[in-house]
């Protein structure tokens, strides 16, 4: 496979750019105008994410009394799967968009008149790796059969 394609140069590039667009918002003064309803909007679903990720663990670790030994849903509860299948939605969308920007902060950069709000595209990939880092911690037997 091509190295341009590999989801680890395709994630270390998003990475990178977001946080240099990040770096170039702040220099040019937009984190000042941040406002709280945009803070919100742009760190909210990350966080929601995140949220949604370990509440799974949680729920998961009560009604099994530890992780499942299997990989699937076979044999869990109903509740734990639609929350699984909740959780893996927000996941899956939080990583996607994560992917994506580089072609969202392309976008911003390049139109004159999107560059001024360039900060709120930085803080949403931003929140969104951060967050997707943060799931690195939950416990080794949910991450397990989270990846399975």
């Amino acid at each position: 496979m091509n190295t341009i394609f590999s989801p680890l140069f395709l994630a270390s590039l998003s990475i990178l750019l977001t946080m240099g667009a990040l770096a170039y918002s702040f220099r040019q003064g937009q984190g000042s105008q941040l406002s709280r309803k945009g803070l919100i909007l742009t760190v909210g679903p990350g966080v929601l994410m995140l949220v949604a990720f370990y509440s799974l663990a949680m729920h998961m670790n009560s009604q099994l009394g530890g992780w499942p030994n299997s990989i699937g849903d076979h044999g869990l509860p109903q509740q734990v799967i639609m929350h699984a299948d909740i959780a893996q939605g927000f996941f899956g969308v939080i990583l996607l968009a994560a992917l994506a920007m580089p072609l969202i902060i392309g976008a911003f950069a390049l139109a004159p008149k999107l560059r001024a709000k360039l900060v709120y595209p930085a803080l949403y990939g931003s929140a969104c790796w951060l967050c997707l880092f943060l799931t690195a911690f939950a416990p080794s037997g949910f991450l397990n059969w989270w990846w399975d």
